[in-house]
């Protein structure tokens, strides 16, 4: 078994590493190494991706509003002090 469960796959994107090693061992019903080994594969095998740019702002709402609140008030200070 390469795959590892969607639940499994969620909790390490997550980045809680340690709560995906203990569902996968409930999974397999094996030890905690084994499932050690399988995630650490899995992370070998796919990397996380860390997001830059656009894509931060895509990934959340709370994110687009900050950028969109702090353009505003740059902009504000700009016209404020060329006057």
């Amino acid at each position: 078994m390469n795959e590892l469960p969607p639940a499994v796959r969620q909790l390490l994107h997550a980045e809680q590493r340690q709560a995906a090693i203990d569902l996968l061992s409930e999974y397999l019903a094996a030890d905690q190494k084994e499932a050690e080994r399988r995630i650490d594969q899995y992370l070998e095998d796919n990397p996380p991706i860390h997001l830059r740019g656009a894509a931060i702002l895509r990934a959340s709402r709370l994110n687009a509003l900050i950028w969109l609140t702090l353009t505003t008030l740059t902009a504000l200070l700009v016209l404020i002090f060329s006057l």
